[in-house]
Parts: C-alpha cells; sequence; structure tokens
C-alpha cells in the first residue's frame, strides 16, 4: 500500500470513519495520477537518452556485447581432457543459454564426438563451437528477413527496409499499415519509436495511432515520442474503444497521404482471453479501413524473458497472424540461446533486434554475426 493510501486511512481513524470512501477514493484517484505522471516522465527521460545522432560503427562490438552472458557460459567450459565429461559441459553450456532441451540434444547428436575425442582440449572446444554455430545457423535462417534470396546470391546485403518497402511499392497511393503487438513491458513503444525514426532518416512521412487505451499513460508516452520525432499521432481518451482510435489513425494516414502508419496496441486486459478477443477485434476494424491492413503484425518479445517468448510468439501466432518479430533487451544479460528457439519454433522473420538502449542499436538479425557472438568466435 503506498504512502499516499495510508494517509488516507490514518485522516479516516481522525474523523472517525465519516466519509472514508470519499477518501480512499481521493487517494487512489491521486495515486493513479501520480502513476501516469511517473511513467511519461520515465518515457521522457528514455526518449533523451536514446537520442538519434549517429555514432561510430561498433557492429562487431554491439553483437559481443548483447551476447555477453551466453559466450561467458561457452568460453567457461575450459578443457577436460575427458570426452564425456566435456560433452556434459558443453550440453551444461546450451541449457543455461537457453537454446532449449530438444534444440540441444539435437545439436549436440549431429557434432562427429569420434573426431572430437582425438583432439587436444583446446582444440576440441574450437571445432565443437564452430560445429555447434553450423548446425543452429539452417535453425535461424527463417529470421534473416526472408530475404534469403538476395543475401545468398549477391554480395551486398537487401535493403534493411525492404520487407516494409514492397508494400510500398506494391499501392505507393495508400499508407503501409504496421502493428505492434505484445504483452505490457516487452518494449513495444520503444519500438515503434526507434522504427519511426529509422523511417524518417529514409525521408518517408509516419502517423503514431496510440492503440492502447487501456493502460494508463499509455497514449501519452507515444505522444511524447511523437513530439521527440517530430511526427503526428492519433490518440483517444483513456478507456476509449481502441479498435475506433486505430480506424481513425489509419482513415487519417490515407487522408494525409502518409507512407506508414505506426499503431500501438494493448497488452493486457482484465484476463488473457479478453486480450486476445480484443486484438481480433482490432484487426477486424483495420481491415474496414483498409482492407490490406494491416501489412506487417510485429510481436514484439522481451529477450530476458528466455524461453517464455516461444510460449507468448504461440498465443499471438494463433490469434492475430503475426508476420515478424522483434526481440529487445538483448543487452548482454540476456541469454541468447533464446533468440535460436523462438526463431526455429515459429519460423518468423525476426525484423529486428534491440541490442541496447540507443537507435544505433536497433539492428536487422545478422545470423552470422549472431553465431559468432554467441559462441565467442572470432571469424
Amino acid at each position: 500500500m503506498d504512502s499516499v493510501t495510508l494517509m488516507a486511512i490514518a485522516a479516516a481513524a481522525v474523523f472517525g470513519g465519516i466519509g472514508i470512501s470519499w477518501i480512499l477514493r481521493r487517494a487512489q484517484k491521486n495515486s493513479q495520477k501520480s502513476d501516469v505522471n511517473s511513467s511519461v516522465n520515465s518515457t521522457k527521460q528514455t526518449a533523451d537518452s536514446i537520442g538519434f545522432e549517429k555514432t561510430p560503427d561498433k557492429k562487431l562490438s554491439r553483437w559481443w556485447g548483447a551476447l555477453q552472458r551466453s559466450r561467458d557460459t561457452f568460453l567457461k567450459l575450459g578443457g577436460s581432457k575427458e570426452t564425456e565429461k566435456f560433452k556434459e559441459a558443453l550440453e551444461e553450456a546450451c541449457l543455461v543459454s537457453d537454446l532449449g532441451v530438444a534444440n540441444t540434444q539435437e545439436a549436440l547428436k549431429a557434432l562427429d564426438w569420434t573426431n572430437l575425442s582425438t583432439l587436444n582440449p583446446e582444440k576440441r572446444l574450437l571445432v565443437a563451437k564452430n560445429h555447434l554455430a553450423s548446425v543452429i545457423r539452417p535453425w535461424i535462417q527463417p529470421a534473416l528477413n526472408g530475404a534469403l534470396s538476395q543475401s545468398v546470391t549477391s554480395d551486398s546485403k537487401p535493403d534493411a527496409l525492404y520487407w516494409l518497402l514492397k508494400h510500398k511499392n506494391l499501392n505507393p497511393s495508400e499508407p503501409v499499415v504496421i502493428w505492434f503487438v505484445g504483452v505490457n513491458g516487452v518494449g513495444k513503444t520503444t519500438s515503434i519509436a526507434k522504427l519511426t525514426q529509422e523511417l524518417k532518416t529514409r525521408g518517408f512521412s509516419v502517423l503514431l495511432g496510440a492503440g492502447d487505451t487501456f493502460r494508463a499513460a499509455a497514449g501519452e508516452q507515444l505522444e511524447v515520442w511523437a513530439q521527440r520525432l517530430g511526427v503526428d499521432i492519433v490518440k483517444g481518451q483513456a478507456g476509449a474503444d481502441s479498435s475506433s482510435v486505430l480506424f481513425d489513425s489509419i482513415r487519417a494516414g490515407v487522408a494525409r497521404k502518409m507512407d506508414f502508419v505506426l499503431c500501438d496496441s494493448a497488452g493486457r486486459l482484465h484476463n488473457q482471453n479478453q486480450l486476445m478477443e480484443a486484438l481480433q477485434k482490432n484487426r477486424r476494424v483495420m481491415q474496414k479501413a483498409q482492407p490490406t491492413a494491416p501489412h506487417e503484425t510485429l510481436l514484439v518479445l522481451d529477450a530476458h524473458t528466455g524461453q517464455n517468448m516461444v510460449s507468448q510468439a504461440d498465443q499471438f501466432l494463433a490469434a492475430v497472424g503475426v508476420t515478424g518479430l522483434i526481440l529487445t533487451k538483448l543487452d548482454g544479460t540476456a541469454r541468447g540461446g533464446a533468440v535460436v528457439a523462438v526463431a526455429r519454433k515459429t519460423q518468423l522473420p525476426i525484423r529486428r533486434l534491440g541490442l541496447g538502449e540507443t537507435a544505433e542499436d536497433f539492428v536487422p538479425f545478422d545470423a552470422e554475426e549472431f553465431s559468432k557472438a554467441l559462441f565467442g568466435l572470432e571469424n
């Protein structure tokens, strides 16, 4: 119980219980207002701290920093002379990195243990890690933004925004609608802001739709980002019908001839069934505003939750037809093996990874850099 409520109870006791219900209601209202202000102020601080100025290219250090916790488990394996003990240690490292039991067993089974048993401990560890990297790369192929034909047949990598530009090229006169879904606290709002900046940097116009009308301060937080980024936003009153806000956002995008409309969504209602039903209604109403909307439905997941990402993905996939993933907070303390697990299970492209706080750390998935950083391979 917070201090405001305690003061209210004390006051009620002093007045002999007279007007206690009124005092408690007033205290609760003040407490909620304080929570909203705290959330908005926190968002302003985050917006200020992230910034969008360019920084020196630190691609390699970003990936290695993001996967430090998982990589350390493999670096600490040491060099046991006994092959069986080494195998047990390698299995434990895979499990600790949150690769998952089934994936770990399959990966270890694929290694050439006859050959590994003939190598000295140091060489054996290096060869084993290289083999593991080669095993998991096919598992995470779907995470390569669906651009395998481009990335494999050409030395140059595909445009980092090709997955959005393909929609724009099909119908240049209408906005591309991107819908962000996911539970509360995973980083949907920040992801919207970072993708908005990325689009703006490329010269595209962006409109934001504050589709989370359930959580206190959600609209205000997105509005802070809109002001920072210099883009328009459509928002409703707290508690308003989220579907109507999304409808108005898309229609406003059409009327204003915007290039992109980025829409937020609720991440929590009274229970999980209600959330999924609300999201399904959101999708139907969005299609009434624009028959092809949403063009992309991005599920935002917190990498810190590990294997829980897989169960979350299953629920949202069944309810709203997710087209891609954004994994946030892969900042050195998360377990990188879970990225492999969720990519393999969902077979969905990972559109962006959040490797840190800055806009420069919001990056497309790179299977080569990921596997090197996960196992600590220099080249």
